[in-house]
């Protein structure tokens, strides 16, 4: 692994109780060590299995702005969207595309 990554995770009560037990009998220093352990171990058994990671993409990942025709942002994307569509529905025979 390149390097770690913080992830939240929500469990159940039950499954925080096993673990707990586990730190408690001093199978892991510390309940994050013990859910990062059965993680990689799941991990592991997966990549045995021939699931492969998804690649991560970084620097060559698009931008909002990069789906856009002007360049403008998610908000303003959204913002014109939700425009045209109440235009639309308050006078039903204008196309708010100018058609």
């Amino acid at each position: 692994m390149d390097s770690d990554q913080k992830v939240i995770v929500r469990l159940s009560s039950e499954t925080v109780g096993v673990l707990r037990a586990l730190v408690d009998e001093g199978e892991f220093r510390s309940l994050s060590d013990a859910v990062r352990s059965v993680l990689d171990g799941y991990a592991s058994e997966r990549l045995a299995q021939g699931v492969r990671p998804a690649p991560e993409h970084g620097d060559d990942a698009l931008s909002i702005e990069d789906l856009t025709i002007d360049g403008s942002t998610l908000d303003d994307a959204v913002r014109s969207a939700a425009r045209d569509y109440v235009r639309q529905r308050t006078n039903p025979g204008e196309r708010p595309w100018g058609m």
